[in-house]
């Protein structure tokens, strides 16, 4: 299992929870080709983004890790999406499906810079 847990001071100020276990980490490998990433808010009576990256399988979409920022700005998303690519290496999604939401967008874009990645906007 990966756990990250950040809690930034100065500037910067804020707090990252990344987790994903070592089942999550050999779905990425096989399916993460295309992957799906949400958010949900307010749904407990702290208001932290609870974020979900899946992949669809050959069963049904399956969460592959989850992270909690402590806002939702491109730059604690980007680190998080950063610090997954980080213990998944060769992890090259071709496409992404988000909801239209720019700060997802804009971290995506700078995380897979080098990529096709096809962002698709869901409402």
């Amino acid at each position: 299992m990966c756990v990250h847990f950040t809690q930034r001071r100065g500037q910067q100020a804020g707090l990252l929870f990344v987790c994903q276990t070592d089942w999550q980490q050999q779905l990425l490998r096989r399916y993460g080709s295309i992957c799906l990433l949400d958010a949900t808010y307010r749904t407990t009576r702290y208001t932290l983004p609870l974020f979900f990256l899946c992949v669809r399988t050959n069963v049904d979409y399956v969460v592959v890790a989850t992270f909690v920022t402590q806002s939702e700005d491109s730059g604690s998303i980007a680190e998080a999406v950063q610090t997954i690519r980080s213990w998944n290496p060769d992890w090259t999604p071709q496409s992404f499906m988000v909801d239209f939401c720019e700060a997802e967008i804009n971290a995506l874009g700078s995380v897979f810079p080098g990529t096709h990645a096809q962002i698709q906007c869901i409402d």
